[in-house]
């Protein structure tokens, strides 16, 4: 850990103002759980910290699924944590610092098998091994809210900074819009250079106060990752600083489109040559392969594209949210979209998940069609926008079902982490339908 320790040095001569440290342990939602540190004892990481295996197994409102099996039942067993390179950096506090952790398991030699971005850290390597090299890049919507809730306690749009009244209309791509938002977006392109996130700043998007920052292509996948990680963060904290929340719900709005976290990808070779093109500059058999593969996956990868029973309403062809396995060059209706490019650039966009997705199961659930691609083949892949496309699961009941009784991602992602997923899952949807909501009581109270 001696790189570890300049590190360190070198962050606190970079950031001599921090007097604290934040140690960031993503959980099976990516919310960011941990501790905070004295930056004196940050030296001390080399040597590990310890947290409880049960930090896998949380549910939305931070609380252990018993179901899943590691808590109070297996004492829950703490394991030692180790920070990763190259994650130290800034946060929007001036005075805390942050750095990511890597779980390991019992042994204190392997990753930990519960842990999501020790899982895609494997597959990674796996690509490695056969000459795959994947490229991605993410891009994250997210709405910028009132902090008060209308008379009926739903959500409302915010007030335009700019012209002091309340978003009310659709405006897709405004430029004008950005320039209303200026303060909050500087500070926020800001903070994300200070902080090394490979950004590429942000548009106005098709809802009042919904907007989209895009990521850099780049190859460190598990960076990517942890960057989406930290740019949550950052985006809650910089519009609490004006005024706003910052929600990345799925489907905030009944009315209004959804927020989703679309990623794009390419695989290279190791002498940097997209294998999704062939040397004349068509799509290569590998691609087709590739789009076959994930879109033979799709249903089964539902559940873990849309882990929350709200991003299961985001789904509509009304708002570009697609509905079935398909694919198509240039559109956006598809769950697979073919964006314009050369050969060189040639890559697949996936349209699935929502803003509320794990990015580190996203990518697993992406990288895993690669690394199967040969096993489905390039000849049967379906023609572009058919109508006999599968259905996909629109219900979250019925996406871990598929999940439960699939094997699609078993390779990947392993029976052990698939049954703590689906444990922490079905916890959380039972605790949902046992709720009676507001809607309930205006419907059933006085004509029941």
């Amino acid at each position: 850990m001696e790189t570890f320790h300049r590190d360190v040095e070198n962050f606190k001569h970079s950031w001599p103002e921090v007097r604290y440290l934040d140690l960031i342990f993503p959980d099976l939602n990516a919310i960011p759980r941990g501790k905070r540190i004295a930056i004196e004892d940050a030296a001390k990481l080399g040597q590990g910290v310890y947290m409880p295996i049960s930090n896998n197994s949380l549910n939305l409102q931070g609380a252990v699924v018993e179901s899943a099996g590691l808590g109070q039942h297996s004492g829950e067993r703490d394991h030692l944590c180790f920070p990763i390179a190259g994650t130290l950096r800034p946060s929007a506090n001036p005075e805390v610092g942050q750095v990511m952790l890597t779980m390991l398991a019992e042994d204190g030699q392997s990753p930990c098998q519960f842990q999501a971005r020790n899982r895609l850290g494997e597959l990674v390597e796996r690509l490695k091994a056969r000459n795959k090299f994947p490229v991605i890049a993410l891009e994250l919507e997210f709405y910028l809210v009132d902090p008060s809730r209308d008379e009926r306690g739903a959500l409302q749009p915010p007030i335009n900074p700019a012209h002091h009244q309340r978003e009310a209309f659709c405006d897709i791509h405004r430029i004008d819009n950005l320039d209303d938002y200026a303060e909050f977006l500087r500070d926020l392109n800001e903070a994300a250079q200070q902080q090394g996130l490979n950004t590429s700043g942000a548009v106005a998007e098709a809802a009042p106060g919904q907007f989209e920052i895009n990521f850099h292509h780049q190859g460190d996948v598990l960076a990517a990752c942890d960057q989406v990680i930290y740019a949550k963060r950052l985006i809650k904290k910089v519009a609490h600083q004006h005024g706003f929340e910052a929600t990345f719900m799925a489907k905030p709005y009944s009315h209004e489109a959804g927020s989703g976290m679309h990623l794009h990808t390419s695989v290279l070779d190791s002498e940097g040559n997209n294998r999704f093109s062939k040397a004349n500059g068509e799509a290569s058999a590998e691609f087709y392969a590739s789009l076959n593969a994930l879109l033979a996956m799709m249903p089964e990868s539902m559940a873990l594209l849309c882990p929350n029973i709200n991003a299961y309403r985001r789904f509509s062809a009304e708002h570009l949210a697609p509905t079935h396995a398909n694919w198509g060059e240039n559109h956006r209706g598809v769950a697979l979209r073919i964006p314009n490019s050369n050969s060189t650039n040639r890559r697949i966009e996936h349209r699935i998940a929502g803003a509320d997705v794990n990015p580190y199961l996203l990518v697993t659930v992406v990288l895993a069609g690669l690394l199967h691609a040969e096993e489905y083949g390039a000849q049967h892949c379906p023609e572009p926008l058919s109508t006999a496309a599968a259905a996909l699961p629109l219900r979250m009941s019925d996406a871990l079902a598929l999940l439960a009784k699939g094997d699609a991602f078993y390779p990947t992602l392993g029976p052990e982490f698939l049954a703590l997923f689906l444990a922490c899952k079905q916890s959380e949807l039972a605790e949902f339908e046992h709720t009676v909501t507001s809607l309930e009581v205006d419907w059933m109270l006085h004509s029941a």
